[in-house]
């Protein structure tokens, strides 16, 4: 590879091709496995819906919770929260990666044959593990993210991107997380197998924050007529750094200190938030989705830091990263993503708006849920009922609108 074609290269390895189409016209051929949001993204939508409704239903006493009772050692919790971070989650980061990487280097990751091998993988260990069978999903699940971090090593290797790489060590450390929890599973081990899966999500947290930083400030200026976000070069390192501290001091300090520390994060966040110029949003659905979305993470870190000092209930931060910063900024890649790279123009549609709102409304009410005075027999369950159907609306809104795109080639011919 000569001089010239590295210097064309884009350097920033979240960057998703947005397409400038207008017009659609007729498609043939099956198109799925072109790309790696194709097969993700959409079992990653029909997974979560299902796995959702199959949560509800164990709730309010619909389904027997020995159907979801995946080990002697553990609860239906358990398998929720495994299958929401390790299924859901990591299937679109999957999918994401796959795909950004191809756009920013031009070497395809996985198409076809490989594609179809590591989705199986995938399909398989949310088969099993809902089954029942631990030590099978464990090997798909091991398997999956093996194929994965091969394919992406490879890329990055080829590309000789070496800064790069700390995206392949945070999807190896969430296989060595997942290996944990299913370790203590598997083995009987004195520890609580959710402790893994939270740490998965602070890696993930960790995630939102670099993508943020990276992708938001381009998407709302590219999104905004007339926009100039406030980005300073001190902020490109700050915030990360203080993110990563105010994690470390979580799980490693004193109360108080762990409290400070989530708390500066917070702020460090917040302030990097307001400088993207959130108000000038309202009118573009695929903009403000996404900073909607990060502000969720300064919620989580100081909601964490309350959790130190016993002030909440470590559900609440949780599922402020899971369902509130989690949820909407993956439905506002996995939209953008799909159309871009479907040969479509990024415009938001009422079913995008709605997906969003909807989304938006279960983290909320999914927060809200945790809070101890709001926590009586009547309004609990309300909240938990309301939360989780707005998500299964939000998915299959995105399953009617983009599941036939994904199994289609590109409007426009081109490869992806």
């Amino acid at each position: 590879m000569n001089n010239a074609s590295k210097s064309n290269r884009p350097t920033n390895l979240l960057s998703i091709q947005e397409s400038q189409a207008r017009k659609e016209r007729p498609m043939t051929g099956f198109g799925l496995w072109r790309l790696g949001f194709r097969p993700f993204y959409l079992g990653a939508a029909a997974f979560s819906v299902l796995a959702i409704t199959l949560w509800l239903a164990t709730l309010f006493g619909l389904l027997d919770s020995n159907t979801l009772l995946i080990a002697p050692s553990a609860s239906p919790l358990a398998w929720h929260a495994h299958e929401m971070v390790f299924g859901f989650a990591l299937a679109v980061i999957a999918g994401f990666l796959l795909t950004a990487t191809n756009n920013w280097t031009g070497i395809l990751p996985a198409a076809g044959m490989p594609l179809a091998l590591l989705f199986l993988c995938w399909v398989l260990a949310r088969l099993f593990m809902l089954l029942g069978h631990v030590a099978i999903a464990s090997g798909f699940d091991m398997a999956f993210v093996g194929l994965l971090s091969a394919l992406l090593f490879r890329v990055l290797w080829l590309a000789k991107l070496w800064k790069n790489f700390f995206i392949l060590g945070l999807v190896i450390l969430m296989g060595g997380l997942n290996a944990r929890f299913y370790s203590i599973l598997l083995n009987d081990l004195p520890a609580n197998p959710l402790d893994p899966i939270e740490l998965a999500l602070l890696v993930i947290l960790q995630l939102l924050v670099v993508m943020g930083g990276r992708v938001i400030p381009m998407f709302t200026q590219n999104g905004v007529p007339g926009i100039r976000v406030w980005k300073p070069q001190s902020l490109v390192w700050l915030t990360p750094l203080a993110t990563a501290l105010g994690i470390i001091g979580w799980l490693t300090l004193p109360p108080r200190l762990a409290s400070l520390m989530c708390v500066v994060a917070s702020l460090v966040n917040l302030v990097r938030w307001i400088g993207w110029k959130p108000w000038q949003c309202f009118k573009q659905p695929m903009v403000w989705v996404l900073q909607l979305g990060y502000l969720w993470i300064p919620v989580t870190l100081c909601a964490l830091g309350l959790e130190a000092l016993q002030v909440v209930p470590r559900s609440l931060p949780v599922h402020a990263l899971g369902v509130g910063a989690m949820g909407l900024i993956i439905a506002g890649m996995i939209t953008r993503t799909a159309m871009g790279h479907s040969g479509r123009p990024i415009l938001g549609t009422m079913i995008e708006r709605s997906m969003f709102v909807l989304i938006a409304i279960s983290g909320v009410l999914r927060t809200l849920a945790a809070l101890p005075v709001l926590q009586t027999p009547t309004l609990t369950p309300a909240l938990l009922l309301l939360s989780g159907s707005a998500w299964i609306i939000a998915f299959l809104f995105y399953l009617y609108r983009y599941g036939p795109w994904l199994f289609r080639p590109r409007l426009d011919g081109r490869p992806g």
